[in-house]
Parts: structure tokens; sequence; C-alpha cells
């Protein structure tokens, strides 16, 4: 028995943001027609508190296939030569349980998780939103940034982070690398003013507050993936129409809406719908044009699955990978 290899250049080179903003799509899907089982995730951490190992099963139904997706998150990373996320997504036959393929988790992560926000913020924001704020200036921010570019002209973008000197560097390096525009704000207020704001960092308490939104604007949530760290204020989620990649993830983990639940500004049924719920049209995005519609992204397998297996299908289609026999 042989399985294939595929570093993070394989899967770099074989899922285009694009194509895998369409994956993403039909991964919500999945979630919101029962095609996907997702335990929620599994986290050990370190007693030292320096990182932890995360653990992500699954199984979607078509593409078909069982999966697991192990991953270590070491936030201090930043800025050295080790990403903050590193580990591998573990694909097996659904027919005979054998392992099929490794591929290199961390990159698999920061595609999927930038298209899944594209997806989502295509159908739950203003088709006339024409700002992008980005907190944040690491991966996800950058990966962000391309990504949302599918899918909105924005006209302009503005990123904000703590070291204002690392903000202005990635605001050029940005520029360059999409061919427009990104110019670094030196108050996080203004980024968090624009159309389509994304939070996309390792705090563990507020950045965002309730008091800059505005009326028509969507938020993507996506830094804070525990319970115990928030990116924004628990009032802003009281202010907006909330939708979840899964919900069941979303009541286990998500801090930021535990924190607000448990102030008593919200209730598990203010979870309006999953975005899957959206895309099949049996849940509205917005009411009215003046609704602040709010994505809460957690990251799913069923993610990891479809795009391990668009990466895979391309591989073997190419040559692509290192086969060993197993």
């Amino acid at each position: 028995m042989q399985i294939r290899l595929l570093n993070s250049a394989a899967v770099r080179d074989l899922l285009p943001m694009h194509e895998c903003i369409g994956l993403m799509r039909r991964a919500f899907e999945m979630v919101a027609t029962g095609e996907a089982v997702q335990p929620i995730r599994q986290a050990l951490h370190q007693p030292d508190g320096r990182g932890l190992i995360s653990l992500m099963p699954g199984y979607i139904a078509n593409p078909e296939w069982l999966g697991l997706k192990v991953v270590t998150v070491f936030p201090s990373n930043f800025g050295s030569g080790f990403g903050s996320h590193q580990g591998m997504v573990l694909l097996f036959d659904t027919k005979n349980g054998a392992p099929v393929a490794i591929l290199d988790g961390r990159e698999i992560t920061a595609i999927r998780t930038a298209a899944a926000t594209a997806a989502a913020t295509d159908v739950l924001a203003s088709a006339e939103a024409c700002s992008l704020g980005v907190l944040g200036y690491g991966e996800q921010a950058a990966r962000h940034i391309e990504a949302l570019l599918h899918i909105r002209p924005f006209e302009t973008i503005l990123v904000w982070g703590r070291d204002s000197g690392r903000a202005s560097r990635f605001a050029g390096e940005m520029t360059e690398r999409v061919g427009r525009p990104v110019t670094a704000a030196q108050d996080a207020r203004l980024a968090a003013g624009c159309d389509v704001v994304c939070t996309t960092t390792a705090a563990s308490e507020p950045i965002l507050l309730a008091e800059w939104l505005k009326p028509g604007q969507h938020l993507n949530l996506v830094g804070s993936s525990i319970p115990s760290t928030s990116e924004v204020e628990e009032e802003a989620l009281a202010l907006g129409r909330l939708f979840v990649d899964y919900r069941e993830s979303a009541l286990a983990l998500a801090g930021d809406f535990r924190r607000a639940k448990a102030k008593g500004l919200i209730t598990d049924t203010d979870i309006l719908g999953c975005v899957g719920d959206v895309i099949l049209g049996t849940v509205p995005a917005r009411s009215t044009q003046s609704d602040i519609t709010i994505f809460k992204s957690l990251g799913m397998s069923g993610e990891d699955l479809i795009a391990s297996d668009f990466v895979l299908s391309q591989a073997c289609r190419l040559g692509m990978g290192q086969m060993v026999e197993w």
C-alpha cells in the first residue's frame, strides 16, 4: 500500500484561492444538509501555556472521506521561521479505512480559513460594500485581503495592528502583492469603520469595540477560536445578525459568543443559522440594508477534508507529491 505526501509548496500550488472559495461554499452547504459529521475540536494545552495541540476529526459525504487534522498552535511563533499553526491533514478511505494521503496542515488551514471568510462575506455583506478593514498583520490578515478581493472590488483597504511599524511594513508588502493600495490605519477605529471588517489576531481580549460599529457593516470574527479568548467586545454581538460555520462548535468554543451569553446580552437563539443556511436560501442574511451581519469563524474539519480532496485529486492528475510505501 502507498500513501501520497504533499508538502506546503504542493498545497499552495494546487489550491488557488478562487477555487477554494467555491469549495468552502460546498463545505457550508454540507453542514446545512447534514452531509458532514464534525465532532467538537479537542485541544490539549501545554502546562506552561506556550502552545496547544488540536485534533479535528471528520466525515464528509460528497466527496466521501474520513479524515483528521492535527495541528499545533503556538502564537509566540509570530515573526519567526515557524508558523503559529503547524500540522497535517490525514485522509482515509471510507471503504476499508486505509490511509490515503498526508497533506501539510498549515497551508490547508491558511488558505481555507480565508476562503471560508470570503464565501461567508459574499452572501452576508452588502453588495455595495466598497471598503475593507483588517485588524491584524499576520498570515491570516494577508490571506484574507487576497481572498476577499475575489468577491468584492474594494476601493479602500485599511489594516491596523498594535505595532504601527509592523502594520506599515505589512501594508506596503500587501500593496505590492495585491496590486492596489493597502493603507496602515493609525487608529483601530478607522479600520473598524469599513464596510467589511475582519479580526485576524491572536488577541485574548477585545480589540474591536461595539461603539465603533456602523449600520450596514459585515464583521468576520476569525482570530479567536478557543473559549478563553475574544477579539470583539461582548456588546458588539448583540448589535448584529449572527451566523456561524457550525453551530455546535460555536456554542462550545467561541469565546466571544460565550462571554456575551454569560453577560446575558444574547442567547443560543441569537445564532440565526450557519452560513450554509444562507447560501441555500433557508435563512435570510439581512432583513434591512442597515443590519449589521456577523460571521463567527471557528473552522471545520469538513473545510479541511474538501480542500484536501481537491488538492489530492490535482496531485494525482499531475503526478505530484511523494509516494511512500506504508
